[in-house]
């Protein structure tokens, strides 16, 4: 069974920056979509703010250029007037982290949503569960 997961900008990070310890993890769910036993999501303001920190730290064609390669791997979710407002009436401490949240929640099809940041998501319904690339890998293997 293909599982469905949102991945959030840090994942994308520590594979862009190589990040280490980090990036082993981060890099097994790319290679799990590879092998079509996941499907990963994201939404474009992650792939700005990844695009954004890649080019101050590996500059601008670099950046693009490894962004470009890490798309063919990801679905973007859509992220509309709706999920803003849910996003700002929320109580998340951090409303890019609200909007993130309730994109990944409003598709159906996500199981999981992944980050290394589970405490920014305290807040978060039940029915989408917040988990780090190490239980994603586990729930894969």
């Amino acid at each position: 069974m293909a599982y469905n997961f949102f991945i959030d900008s840090d994942i994308f990070l520590d594979v862009l920056l190589d990040r280490k310890p980090f990036v082993e993890e981060s890099f097994e769910l790319f290679k799990a979509q590879y092998n079509k036993q996941a499907q990963l999501y994201t939404t474009s303001s992650i792939i700005l703010n990844v695009q954004y920190t890649g080019n101050k730290l590996l500059g601008k064609s670099i950046a693009k250029s490894a962004i470009k390669e890490l798309l063919v791997f990801v679905k973007i979710c859509l992220t509309d007037k709706n999920i803003l407002t849910k996003a700002y009436d929320s109580g998340f401490s951090d409303v890019e982290d609200a909007v993130q949240y309730y994109s990944a929640a409003s598709d159906k099809a996500i199981d999981f949503f992944v980050t290394r940041n589970t405490k920014d998501y305290k807040l978060a319904d039940e029915h989408l569960k917040i988990i780090t690339p190490n239980e994603a890998i586990k729930i894969l293997s």
